[in-house]
């Protein structure tokens, strides 16, 4: 779908930027873009459905003291952008080079976050105004503006949003079901995968340096070692399903399914006792055609779609959306 770009005066004399920006969705693109808007002196507010900002950079804590991350596993670096970021994220410790392959070493650094991808997300989103628990069921125009609505449950109140611009950045399908054809949003497919999280007593039969990646496995895609990443000090394995396997399956019950992953893990997990273990389905894991630009900008200006499915997937991907994103908010040249 071709991309929509019709503000009325944005990159024109006369452009003034909006006053209330409303970010929805607390992931990597999310909080990227809330960041450079707060930061350019607009008011942001992020909205999330989950208790704590991160979206699939998602960290689980398990039984025996045990943490594994059971979204986004790690991250590469490609472009000046983002680099100067990590460059910034190590200094502080937010971030460790973990390795520079899984089987092989091909020179290129893999990062992860200390202590999870969760506590990344976390010191990103210091000093934003971030509601958590909070699923937004609607958002529509008001006047020359836009409000984003949101129903009880999860614990938060009923609530609304006035917002002069809208970044949206959760997996395309649920954007649409959220704009109610106020505006065309792209169509992009995406694959599931399911994450098995389990927690040991002993260590895990993971080779060093503690990922495996798989074209070739009946089940697995990924298994990491959390240990050996740095995310936990306890044992704990996280394995993520192929996508056919993650579609074939996502309708099992948990506890069935459970059970016959784990048999399928038991190489990696050896003689370790097992003392806790977590299913997390990932509907929209991954985007099959990212949209080939960084954002896309609705007809009014002021709604801009970002994420992982624009300019490309994988963590990075999302970062360079969401600055695109604020970019188009800021001063509409994304």
């Amino acid at each position: 779908m071709r991309r929509i770009r019709d503000w009325s005066t944005p990159g024109r004399p006369g452009y003034v930027p909006p006053v209330h920006v409303v970010v929805v969705g607390a992931g990597m693109a999310g909080l990227t873009a809330a960041r450079r808007v707060a930061d350019a002196g607009h008011a942001v507010t992020v909205v999330d459905k989950g208790r704590r900002p991160g979206g699939r950079m998602a960290t689980k804590h398990l039984r025996g003291g045990a943490r594994a991350d059971h979204g986004a596993q790690f991250f590469t670096v490609r472009t000046e952008a983002f680099d100067a970021t990590v460059a910034r994220w190590l200094e502080d410790g937010a971030v460790r080079e973990w390795c520079r392959g899984f089987g092989s070493d091909d020179g290129h650094p893999r990062y992860a976050a200390t202590n999870g991808m969760a506590e990344l997300a976390g010191r990103m989103a210091i000093g934003l105004d971030v509601k958590s628990s909070v699923r937004v069921d609607a958002v529509r125009p008001r006047g020359r503006g836009w409000v984003v609505t949101w129903p009880a449950g999860h614990g938060a109140l009923a609530g609304s949003l006035d917002a002069d611009a809208v970044v949206l950045t959760a997996p395309v399908p649920q954007v649409a079901a959220l704009m109610s054809d106020h505006v065309a949003v792209p169509e992009v497919a995406y694959t599931p995968t399911i994450s098995l999280l389990v927690a040991l007593v002993g260590p895990s039969t993971v080779p060093a340096p503690g990922g495996v990646q798989l074209d070739d496995h009946p089940t697995w895609s990924w298994i990491g070692d959390n240990v050996a990443k740095g995310t936990s000090t306890a044992p704990a394995v996280t394995f993520h399903t192929r996508a056919d396997v993650a579609a074939a399956r996502w309708l099992e019950e948990a506890e069935d399914l459970s059970s016959e992953l784990l048999r399928a893990a038991s190489p990696w997990v050896g003689s370790a006792n097992v003392v806790d273990v977590a299913l997390h389905r990932w509907r929209y894991a991954t985007p099959v055609e990212p949209h080939p630009e960084r954002c896309m900008v609705a007809a009014d200006g002021r709604v801009v779609f970002a994420g992982d499915a624009f300019g490309g997937p994988r963590v990075e991907g999302a970062f360079l959306s969401g600055l695109a994103a604020a970019a188009a908010i800021v001063d509409g040249n994304p």
